[in-house]
């Protein structure tokens, strides 16, 4: 390959390799149309069900983050048989970041690996990512949906017009993938397909395909696309063998757009909708650069405000989530029936919230609670804390470690996060690391029991009592009753962050040959590792 290989070329080449990559209908080798006796678990390590749902808040019934009438009853019957833990936030308020970090191990300020628009394989071929580690380690890895930021591995799409059903697999990581399409559904994006014709449901024609909500028309529910990863899971578990498993199935709503069977808008008439708290100049005490951040989705909550489109939204949002949280029932459902339900963690965790209106803002890509809190629930065989709540501040770097322990893997040195095992023995048990997020460089919120500090790269700072403050109204930075707290936040806070990666935009990618090459200095990269 050269630098000056033609796109296209490498397109047709693409079109090639896709018919060669193990995906669950192509690859059936190791299934079977009988489900086999109980897997023996006295042979085998534990299995791992990772679930995973996108832009979900702590809206959900167990964590009393909406002020109205929540329907998640799947979700909150997971955390009672599990370890629900109530004060976990993500490592990135931003899909990529996040999926990345939790993914790799390694917080953005460890990676550089900031933004939704960097290739982690070209960036570091030799990352070995969770997944990956455990089939190193002697697991079965599979998978559906979005799971990495949009892609498998965060290997790239070679051009979303052409490939809409498939995406570039990456069989380095997975034993076996389904082609990641569920997203790319209904508009998801302008030309990502072709934006339909019905669209915007929402009569906001300035908003484009994304930034939409409504029942689809004509649409039957088995046919959205996060649906699909339940019939994967119906196919996987037809598998006969007792070689252990990593399953990642990955669950795109409640992510914009908002389209879901009306059952689920049903559920939240639009008079029984509880609008997000807010008061006015909200944003008065925060620094510059807080007010910045805010203001780059302001105009979009402007606009559904002004409209008189906010409550709609919500309720769209609302019915997203509950589909979702049927979708994991349903998932739950199937998989207590099958052999492998004895033997099996379960995870359930979510790439970052949604603000909705509360700091005069839309969208995420902040350092607030509404963004950072998500639901997180580990449930694992025969842990002594299944069915309580869990207090503790936790962030997503400590899924790694923790799945390590519980699967009894070799220990890895290099992960930037802890490992959990003691409280999913004890939810209360001492517990002395704080919950970090990072948003691009110098960008960092620390969150401990109590309290929520936030630095920015300029230096403005915000500090919130959580406890008497909870809609983090009055920044206490400035208030000098508060130094002491302040300061013992600071320490906690990332001190050192990584340069930022190049976009995937410098990369030449090579589908056919999993390689990268650098469209300036030539640096050629081989991502089969």
């Amino acid at each position: 390959m050269t630098m000056n290989r033609p796109i296209n070329k490498l397109i047709s080449q693409a079109m090639i390799v896709f018919s060669c990559f193990p995906t669950i209908a192509a690859n059936n080798s190791s299934l079977d149309a009988k489900s086999p006796k109980k897997q023996d678990n006295a042979k085998v390590k534990p299995n791992v069900l990772f679930i995973s749902v996108d832009d979900m808040r702590d809206w959900v019934g167990y964590l009393n983050g909406y002020k109205g009438k929540i329907h998640t009853p799947n979700i909150d019957r997971l955390a009672s048989q599990g370890v629900g833990f109530t004060n976990a936030h993500v490592a990135a308020p931003q899909s990529g970041p996040s999926r990345n970090a939790i993914m790799s191990g390694k917080r953005p300020s460890t990676t550089g690996l900031y933004d939704n628009d960097v290739w982690m394989k070209a960036a570091y071929p030799e990352m070995v990512t969770l997944p990956q580690y455990f089939k190193n380690n002697g697991y079965y890895t599979a998978g559906a949906g979005k799971v990495f930021h949009h892609t498998p591995g965060n290997n790239p799409p070679v051009n979303w017009n052409d490939f809409q059903d498939q995406v570039v697999d990456d069989p380095w990581v997975w034993n076996s993938w389904s082609p990641e399409k569920y997203f790319l559904d209904y508009g998801y994006r302008d030309k990502r397909p072709e934006t339909p014709s019905w669209k915007p449901l929402n009569g906001i024609e300035t908003f484009g395909a994304e930034l939409d909500w409504g029942a689809i028309p004509g649409k039957d529910e088995s046919d959205y696309g996060d649906v699909k990863v339940l019939e994967y899971l119906k196919k996987f578990l037809t598998r006969k063998t007792d070689q252990p498993f990593f399953l990642a199935l990955g669950i795109y709503r409640p992510h914009i757009p908002w389209h879901v069977p009306q059952k689920y808008f049903d559920m939240y008439p639009l008079d029984k909708i509880v609008l997000p708290e807010v008061i006015e100049n909200d944003l008065d005490d925060l620094p510059e650069e807080a007010k910045k951040v805010a203001g780059k989705r302001h105009k979009d909550f402007v606009t559904i405000r002004d409209r008189n489109k906010w409550k709609e939204a919500v309720q769209a949002y609302l019915a997203s989530i509950s589909f979702a949280d049927a979708l994991v029932g349903k998932l739950l459902d199937t998989f207590d029936k099958s052999r492998y339900s004895d033997n099996t963690i379960i995870v359930l965790w979510s790439d970052h919230g949604f603000h909705l209106g509360s700091k005069e803002t839309w969208h995420k890509f902040t350092l607030w609670e509404d963004v950072t809190r998500i639901p997180f629930v580990i449930k694992a065989p025969g842990m002594k804390a299944n069915g309580r709540l869990c207090h503790q501040p936790v962030d997503m770097l400590n899924v790694y470690p923790t799945l390590i322990s519980l699967c009894g893997l070799p220990q890895k040195s290099d992960l930037d996060g802890h490992d959990m095992s003691v409280l999913l023995k004890n939810p209360e048990a001492e517990w002395q690391w704080p919950a970090i997020t990072e948003y691009m460089p110098g960008q960092v919120a620390v969150r401990t029991r109590d309290w929520r500090y936030i630095r920015y790269q300029k230096g403005g700072e915000e500090l919130y009592d959580r406890k008497k403050d909870p809609n983090e109204w009055h920044n206490l930075a400035k208030n000098p009753e508060y130094s002491t707290i302040l300061e013992q936040h600071r320490k906690q806070a990332t001190q050192k962050f990584a340069k930022t990666v190049v976009e995937r935009t410098a990369w030449y990618f090579d589908p056919h040959n999993f390689t990268y090459l650098h469209r300036e200095t030539g640096q050629f990269v081989d991502g089969k590792k």
